[in-house]
């Protein structure tokens, strides 16, 4: 069994980051991608979209002001016909369909009457030119959120109506969710919904669940579990303290035995057959600081980001008595309009914590405190 104990949760990161599945891109048409796929940005926009002006209205195209125009043929919906036209002549067409650019004018249906080969216009005043012109919503060069920043679902729609557009798309990782414990059964005060938490998370984050199960403490069955290394990831939730009935590390070689940080100090990693195994305490408090900082850390790195999105501020611009925490220490806080309030309660078993928090203030034994907002 691994004997490495780490006090920093970020060092462990960077371990286990190291042996996370090849962040390799892939190229896929953006049509056959979900809301929340994560894809490299910017996009370049190669042509103008639509390439050519469209009809928005069903009626006749004309080049100028006329009584009537004779027909001259009809134009398509998916396309381009260049026609020649004379001022006296029109082309059929239907919202959407294709027109060539000399033409200036859609003269709604409603306003026309046709006599043989011939429409005459009723009455129309020629103020609206009922044509889409081409690029009217993407410009050839142009680049879509260089700043990488999340595409709104408005966005991502209006990408993905542009047919056989090509992105570079993130890689997903799978996962395999156990919790185990026996005293889960229908009768007691408490369900386990750290699993149910971090499948939803996961999915959140748009990445796979293959499988979310409870487990009693039966050791030979969680261990048969875990050996099936059918993931990428595996978490197994609960077990890793010291009791007879918690999981026996000694069968394992820990890359990571130990995290001495509250609250998630019973956290252990390993790595074999090149498959990742996180071992997070049952206790729901830290089992929440390691899914929305250790998880959201590997799904960053999945999206190229090094280091979690935090701010900075100084240990002396919070009320707060820092000097009675033995160890590096991540704070539950809720902060409104400016002014942070570090709960005075603490305590790893106290779980409405979770609930009336919106930032985890992560204490280092230095000066600079980190804040992580929680945006789940």
């Amino acid at each position: 069994m691994g004997k490495i104990i780490l006090d920093d949760i970020f060092n462990a990161i960077k371990i286990i980051q190291k042996d996370l599945p090849k962040n390799k891109l892939r190229k896929e048409l953006l049509k056959k991608l979900n809301f929340g796929d994560k894809f490299l940005l910017p996009i370049k926009i190669k042509q103008n979209i639509p390439p050519y002006n469209q009809s928005s209205m069903d009626g006749i195209g004309v080049k100028k002001k006329k009584k009537k125009y004779k027909i001259k043929g009809s134009t398509k919906l998916n396309i381009y016909k260049k026609i020649n036209l004379t001022e006296d002549e029109c082309l059929v067409v239907k919202t959407g369909s294709l027109i060539p650019d000399d033409i200036k004018y859609i003269i709604p249906i409603e306003r026309l009457f046709k006599y043989k080969k011939e429409f005459h216009v009723l009455e129309y005043n020629f103020e609206k030119d009922f044509i889409r012109k081409k690029g009217h919503i993407f410009k050839k060069g142009q680049l879509i959120n260089p700043k990488n920043k999340e595409l709104s679902l408005k966005d991502f729609i209006a990408l993905k109506s542009i047919n056989n557009i090509q992105v570079k798309v993130f890689p997903k990782i799978s996962f395999k969710i156990i919790s185990t414990g026996s005293e889960f059964d229908r009768n007691h005060f408490i369900y386990p919904t750290n699993a149910e938490y971090i499948d939803h998370f996961i999915k959140q984050n748009n990445h796979i669940v293959k499988k979310c199960i409870h487990l009693k403490d039966d050791q030979n069955k969680i261990m048969k579990e875990i050996k099936k290394y059918d993931c990428d990831i595996t978490i197994v939730i609960g077990g890793t303290g010291k009791s007879k009935d918690d999981i026996n590390f000694d069968k394992f070689n820990l890359k990571i035995n130990g995290l001495d940080l509250k609250p998630g100090r019973p956290f252990k990693y390993l790595y074999e057959k090149s498959k990742i195994v996180l071992f997070f305490p049952g206790n729901p408090t830290s089992s929440f600081v390691l899914t929305n900082i250790l998880l959201k850390s590997i799904f960053n790195y999945y999206k190229g980001q090094t280091y979690l999105t935090h701010k900075k501020i100084n240990i002396n611009d919070i009320d707060y008595d820092f000097s009675k925490l033995k160890r590096k220490s991540f704070l539950f806080a809720d902060i409104v309009n400016k002014n942070i309030k570090i709960f005075s309660n603490q305590e790893s078993s106290n779980f409405s914590n979770i609930i009336n928090s919106n930032y985890l203030i992560y204490y280092d034994k230095t000066s600079n405190l980190r804040m992580f907002y929680i945006d789940d």
